[in-house]
């Protein structure tokens, strides 16, 4: 049975290149550029692995970490940022000690190697 990614980023190109990158790994993956279309397609699929933007329009990773938790998240989250390392930090710690969630984190631009490892939790 393949592995499933959901992918959260307002970037397309980000998407894109997760996607290829999943795919490759053997994932079977899901893209998403909105946090109510990734709560619908969590509920629909739940995934093994997820990669999270922190910062996007409506509704910021940060919540999505919490609703996560709330929802008793078992996935792999992959926290991505190209905002200030404090915030990521920031997102990071509240996943892994507010939430139980396993939790780690890339900031943009990361390397495709970065990506790879976290993605198989070589991290």
């Amino acid at each position: 049975m393949a592995r499933h990614l959901l992918s959260v980023d307002d970037d397309p190109a980000i998407l894109s290149l997760i996607g290829k990158v999943a795919s490759d790994l053997g994932f079977e993956v899901d893209v998403v550029t909105h946090a109510s279309f990734f709560m619908a397609a969590y509920v629909r699929k739940k995934p093994d692995v997820i990669t999270l933007d922190i910062l996007m329009p409506n509704m910021d990773g940060i919540e999505l970490i919490r609703w996560l938790g709330d929802v008793g998240c078992e996935a792999r989250v992959v926290l991505l940022s190209g905002a200030t390392h404090q915030y990521a930090k920031m997102a990071h710690r509240l996943g892994e000690d507010g939430s139980r969630l396993n939790v780690s984190r890339l900031s943009k631009p990361f390397p495709i190697a970065a990506l790879r490892a976290a993605l198989t939790g070589d991290i």
